[in-house]
């Protein structure tokens, strides 16, 4: 009888120690993509070609459980490197595959019941899948290719209505609406003239105005630009005296060009990408039970990363001599819309977790009791301190996601006489500390011309 029990105690130990190696296998699986890490580090230091030729080399690079995540750095990294004809066909596969993941099968869902999130292709935010419009409409923009961009730039709004449709009212995500989208499809709208286009403008720029002031102030501290003020004030001159009266009384105080002026004049913009976006991490609470099993519940949060430039100033400097400045502004809190979007969420995360806690809990209990039956106590209590280890090893928090987006976007604009200019960039600390200067290019500009620029900056 001695001889039988330790038999099948030996018997519980295998099955044990093969139970928790697969755990560790799932374990050294379940993580952020093995090269991601590395990629971050090459866009750390504006080295997109590296980290493209990284990627393009190896395709399978971020495993196959997270092809989405790869399209998305691969598409914004090109983007970075002035790629944006590579960078649209890269984001149309990304769009693709988010179509792709919510009609993915049952029994990858259900995987993730039963191990973790890790166990089924990264679907991602719900903020990422919108932000892939955002940065396909400025790639159309920099390919000079306007209706392209706002066809893009329309689908924003559309595609964050349809997200938040979905969710209860108590639980729908912050961001529902985007500032920043709004205020360049007015740019765009502008830069074709004609009635229409001009009233198409003055409407977006109106819709921005009140996204800044009502949501973006509010939950992200992004305060109004003054560069939005100022084209609002453009378009109202030319829309009549009842929507310039209005837009004058409201900003008695802003600088007023009119359409004829601008189109004597160059516009110039600059659109920064400043900082590197938050980086999420795990938290968790392990919670002991009267009986001796544990429970663990696992959901992510977003950690912020640190970067040195806090503000810039775009300058233009002539061939004789002028030199012509602009503060930037920040337009855009990609690193806020983060955490708020998964803040809206944790209710979300933590009830699954909590569920799928429980159901291992009650499987545990019941083959525990089981097990005590037919071979004691003892092998019962061996079963629980081994259940105990799987459960606080298994149960991760799924800290994938799209970590090459920046922390923010600012803008800036010069409007200059033609000729030719020298265009640079000043960034500065929080102590106003001058971090040095880019020069950005040697240009000719000419009347009525709409320029744009793009410069990304992560230290």
């Amino acid at each position: 009888m001695a001889i039988k029990k330790l038999k099948l105690k030996r018997e519980m130990f295998i099955r044990a120690i093969s139970i928790l190696s697969l755990v560790f296998l799932l374990n050294s699986c379940a993580s952020v993509p093995k090269s991601q890490p590395q990629i971050d580090a090459l866009l750390l230091s504006n080295n997109y070609e590296q980290a493209l030729a990284i990627l393009s080399n190896d395709k399978n690079a971020y495993g196959a459980n997270n092809e989405l995540l790869y399209s998305l750095d691969k598409g914004i990294l090109e983007h970075f490197n002035r790629d944006y004809a590579k960078s649209i066909e890269t984001f149309a596969n990304a769009q693709v595959k988010f179509d792709e993941l919510y009609t993915e099968s049952l029994s990858k869902i259900a995987a993730t019941w039963i191990f973790n999130d890790y166990s089924a292709p990264y679907h991602g935010e719900d903020f990422e899948h919108v932000f892939i419009n955002v940065f396909q409409a400025i790639n159309y923009l920099m390919l000079g290719e306007y209706e392209d961009a706002i066809v893009e730039a329309r689908d924003v709004d559309s595609k964050l209505n349809a997200i938040n449709a979905q969710y209860k009212a108590d639980q729908k995500n912050v961001y529902k609406e985007d500032a920043f989208i709004r205020m360049l499809m007015g740019i765009l709208y502008e830069a074709g003239k004609g009635r229409e286009n001009i009233n198409d403008a003055y409407i977006s720029y109106i819709k921005a105005a009140e996204i800044y002031e009502g949501d973006y102030s509010k939950n992200y501290d992004v305060a109004f630009p003054v560069l939005l003020k100022e084209n609002i004030l453009t378009t109202a001159k030319a829309m009549g005296w009842m929507e310039f009266n209005k837009a004058r009384k409201k900003y008695p105080d802003t600088m007023l060009l009119t359409l004829k002026e601008k189109s004597k004049m160059a516009e110039v913009y600059l659109i920064q990408y400043n900082g590197i976006s938050p980086k999420k991490i795990e938290d968790s609470l392990t919670i002991p039970m009267l009986d001796g099993n544990i429970v663990k519940i696992a959901f992510p949060k977003y950690l912020n990363r640190q970067y040195g430039i806090t503000t810039s100033r775009f300058i233009a400097s002539s061939s004789g001599g002028g030199v012509f400045k602009a503060d930037s502004e920040r337009v855009q809190d990609i690193g806020g819309i983060a955490r708020k979007n998964l803040a809206s969420r944790k209710v979300r995360f933590i009830a699954k977790s909590v569920l799928r806690a429980a159901g291992r809990y009650l499987v545990e209990k019941k083959q525990k009791k089981n097990i005590e039956k037919k071979q004691g106590k003892e092998t019962g209590g061996w079963f629980s301190f081994f259940a105990n280890i799987y459960n606080i090893m298994i149960e991760k928090a799924d800290l994938r996601s799209w970590m090459s987006l920046p922390d923010e976007v600012r803008i800036s604009r010069i409007i200059l006489k033609p000729g030719d200019y020298d265009f640079s960039l000043e960034n500065f600390n929080d102590s106003g500390t001058n971090l040095g200067i880019l020069n950005i290019e040697k240009k000719t500009v000419k009347a009525g011309q709409k320029l744009f620029y793009i410069i990304h900056t992560s230290h």
